[in-house]
């Protein structure tokens, strides 16, 4: 798989609106900015997800996918998987199953 990293594509707008809509579900939200929304991970969403320690889960933007997610660090994530989703309530709702499941929907 070629690594593609996640690029500074969205407007701070969008992912403030898209940062409530995850804190509305009752995640944190560690950090947010046009090159991602950054989510640490409590012990059971690290086992849902099969993180490392210190992973983070972060929400970005690639060319390839669109709106993705992975783990990583805020300023790398090796390996980002699409949400195919596309309005900030689907996102949310994609990101608080991943996170309570560990599988996006």
């Amino acid at each position: 798989m070629t690594e593609q990293p996640i690029t500074d594509e969205m407007p701070n707008t969008w992912v403030q609106a898209l940062a409530a809509a995850i804190e509305a579900h009752g995640h944190e939200v560690t950090d947010c900015h046009e090159s991602g929304i950054v989510i640490d991970l409590a012990p059971d969403t690290m086992r849902a997800l099969d993180a490392d320690p210190g992973e983070q889960l972060v929400i970005g933007w690639t060319e390839r996918y669109g709106i993705d997610w992975g783990l990583g660090r805020a300023d790398h994530v090796p390996a980002p998987q699409s949400l195919d989703a596309g309005s900030i309530p689907e996102i949310a709702d994609r990101v608080h199953h991943l996170l309570t499941t560990g599988r996006p929907a």
